[in-house]
């Protein structure tokens, strides 16, 4: 069977979904997917061309659920559970008994996890604030997790996991605070429903600036899917959604400083973390 996307056809819908989501897709590497997606959505939705496809998707979509749809496909969602560790470390040891004891009494502390996947980072995070101890005992802590995928984000409050996910997850944190079911783990009562999840485009400003202030901005391995254009604005945007002194983490491999000069860089053990 012919593909309805030419290479032609592949600039074009790339260029689109440059423009709403700063994703820039490769030939090379997405075009054999995103032709497969196509095909089989257009017998979804019965469309039999690449024109009517396209149509639907810019002048027909008037909820975003076909964009939606798109970007669930397009989107890689790779994680687990305590990776990446010792930022966590740094955030209970260092990050925020700093913020607890510069901020107002009574004023939460808010982080935000940007992209949360299926919920391995929020709830990563929730994990080692509880364990820790201290701060929470003392100060609300309101942890919030957003993608642009839908399906991952239904995933994320279900909080269901495979073995495979909760693999780092030192034994006694498991049984204390997951339950062991037949096919995976169910992350228990007490911290289900811990992080407010809800699908968000980084690029929509706007709807961003709803989500209100934050103090810490996780957002690792997220930058490196942008051109150097789209990494600006998002590191603008996150920028403008910290509080003062507040910090960003990113991963291992994203450096802040090569995208805008406005945070300062700075080191903890060996953990690069940026403030503003």
């Amino acid at each position: 069977m012919s593909r309805l996307l030419s290479k032609e056809n592949f600039i074009k819908i790339g260029e689109y979904i440059y423009r709403k989501s700063g994703i820039y897709l490769e030939e090379e590497k997405h075009f054999d997917k995103i032709s497969k997606y196509i095909d089989k959505r257009a017998q979804e939705i019965e469309v039999d061309s690449f024109r009517k496809y396209f149509f639907k998707l810019r002048f027909e979509d008037k909820e975003g659920s076909e964009f939606q749809e798109l970007m669930n496909a397009i989107t890689v969602n790779e994680t687990y559970f305590f990776r990446e560790k010792n930022q966590f470390e740094v955030l209970v040891n260092s990050i925020l008994p700093e913020l607890h004891a510069s901020k107002p009494a009574g004023v939460p502390l808010r982080i935000l996890s940007s992209p949360s996947s299926t919920g391995e980072e929020p709830y990563s995070i929730v994990l080692h604030i509880v364990e820790e101890g201290k701060v929470v005992e003392e100060r609300d802590i309101e942890v919030v997790g957003i993608d642009i995928d839908s399906t991952v984000i239904k995933k994320a409050q279900a909080g269901f996991y495979s073995d495979r996910s909760i693999h780092a997850i030192p034994k006694d944190i498991l049984h204390r605070w997951f339950v062991k079911k037949p096919l995976g783990y169910q992350l228990g009562e007490d911290l289900l429903g811990s992080v407010d999840f809800s699908v968000r485009n980084v690029f929509d400003k706007a709807d961003m600036r709803k989500l209100g202030k934050f103090d810490v901005i996780f957002s690792r391995n997220m930058l490196i899917y942008f051109d150097d254009a789209s990494r600006k604005e998002v590191a603008m945007t996150f920028y403008d959604m910290l509080n003062p002194g507040g910090y960003v983490l990113l991963g291992h491999a994203e450096y802040m400083s090569r995208i805008v000069s406005v945070f300062k860089a700075k080191k903890v053990g060996d953990t690069l973390i940026y403030q503003k």
